[in-house]
């Protein structure tokens, strides 16, 4: 029995020794491929490559002790480190990876739901015909910033709804791009920001869709919407493709705060490949803020945005704003030239609870090609008045806001006749909405609002079309 049961043993060792040898010398011939320079590591990590080469023995060398040599499966962990270290070693030495470990990115959005419900006049068949449940945003945010120097903003709106440019109730929702702009910011004083950004216009074109203080837009910027009445184009301006020199919050001294913005761009709205003609639109807005004893806010690298928007506000804010925006309507060859030229005013207010907030707007269109025609004169003023309920866990507040839109006034301009001053003046709009606002906590990214309408046409032009709405925006 002894005999027999180490007969094998002989054979045995030599297929282990053979085995082994084939092993050595397969990581020889990994060792002798490898760069001569390989890339320098710090005494506190050793390369694991470097001992898998040191151990690893030639053709010639004595067989040393197994113990010493790593296991075959150490081989993988030791070329990814290896690979790693020189990946890491490159960057360095084009200096990318200082530049690149700079940079913040950022992904955010927010979901608007609502509902509108509108009352269905008798003389009027086109409104009231589509209560129901609506999408106006469904928008993804994608922000990268290095450092304070340089930033940039991507968004796309899953939501096609646009009540600044007019919508139908035929539409359908697509997918469209918002926001693409770079912003360099040297100085505080000086940024310059290209591509679709929002334009500087008044300071309700400016809010935040997801901040809106009351469920929507006032009538004398967002106009009035198709099944809500007749078809009106307010003053308020969406996004532009173009070019920005602004500025961050300027200290003036005693918590007050200085901003400028001044556009030039294609003037024809967002999402067009190309302009409408060869001039360029011109924006402007200055504003001044107080911000109290507490100092001025955390500044931000991006285009000009609404300061009522954020959960600080400033006590006392005042907004200037100007255009001329050159445009050609029609289509080829039947082209026509017109220019808006128009001021904006605003103010806010926010003390002990009190939010008071207004705007005044006024366009006036002439008519280049068609010298005929006299002029479009538009005429809005806006105003509310909100209170935020102390003392109480949630943010409770109630509103109130007035709103009047003159889409045929006369004030540099003279109708032809009374008569037809009279029938300008019909399409005069007085709106009245009581709204309430409501958070489960004031840094809750979710909220709701709730709002009622009565709405106020001229003779002949009125119309039974009071309009509910309610909401709700969730924030990520």
């Amino acid at each position: 029995m002894s005999a027999l049961s180490t007969a094998p043993a002989s054979p045995r060792r030599a297929l282990v020794f053979a085995g082994w040898l084939l092993t050595a010398a397969a990581q020889t011939a990994a060792a002798q491929g490898t760069s001569p320079a390989p890339p320098a590591v710090p005494e506190s990590t050793p390369s694991v490559a470097g001992q898998a080469s040191a151990s690893a023995p030639s053709v010639g060398d004595a067989a040393p002790s197994p113990a010493v040599s790593p296991p075959p499966a150490a081989a993988a962990p030791a070329a990814a480190i290896a690979a790693t270290t020189a990946g890491v070693a490159q960057n360095n030495a084009w200096g990318l990876w200082p530049l690149l470990a700079g940079f913040r990115v950022t992904v955010s959005g927010y979901i608007h739901a609502s509902y509108r419900w509108i009352s269905e006049p008798q003389n009027y068949a086109l409104v009231g015909r589509n209560n129901g449940f609506q999408l106006p945003q469904a928008r993804v945010v994608a922000d990268a910033q290095w450092q304070k120097t340089l930033a940039a903003r991507v968004s796309v709106e899953a939501a096609s709804e646009d009540r600044l440019s007019q919508s139908f109730p035929g539409g359908q929702m697509t997918t469209r791009l918002r926001d693409a702009y770079i912003t360099w910011a040297p100085l505080r004083e000086l940024r310059v920001t290209v591509g679709q950004q929002v334009t500087p216009w008044d300071l309700e074109s400016l809010r935040s869709d997801a901040e809106l203080p009351f469920v929507s837009r006032s009538v004398a910027v967002e106009g009035v919407q198709p099944t809500e009445g007749f078809t009106t184009r307010g003053l308020g301006a969406d996004r532009n493709l173009g070019i920005s020199l602004h500025s961050g919050f300027i200290g003036l001294g005693r918590g007050t705060s200085f901003r400028y913005s001044l556009f030039a761009g294609n003037g024809n709205g967002q999402n067009q490949l190309l302009n409408d003609n060869n001039i360029p639109a011109l924006f402007g807005r200055v504003e001044f803020a107080y911000w109290g004893q507490a100092g001025l806010p955390q500044d931000q690298v991006r285009p000009m945005f609404s300061v009522v928007d954020d959960f600080r506000k400033p006590i006392l804010h005042i907004g200037l704003a100007s255009q001329w925006n050159p445009r050609t309507v029609g289509n080829l060859p039947d082209l026509m030239r017109e220019t808006d030229a128009g001021v904006a005013v605003d103010a806010a207010v926010s003390l002990l609870g009190f939010d008071l907030q207004g705007g005044f707007l006024y366009l006036r269109t002439s008519r280049d090609t068609l010298t005929g025609v006299p002029d479009l004169e538009r005429l809005g003023f806006w105003g509310h008045l909100r209170y935020t309920i102390p003392r109480i866990p949630l943010q409770l507040t109630p509103g109130y806001r007035i709103s009047s839109y003159a889409p045929r006034a006369h004030i540099g301009t003279q109708p032809a006749t009374e008569l037809d001053g009279k029938f300008d003046a019909s399409y005069t709009l007085l709106y009245h909405t009581l709204g309430v606002f409501l958070r489960p906590t004031r840094t809750f990214p979710l909220h709701a609002s709730i709002g009622y309408t009565f709405t106020g046409e001229q003779e002949p032009n009125v119309l039974n079309n009071d309009r509910f709405e309610a909401d709700i925006v969730l924030i990520f």
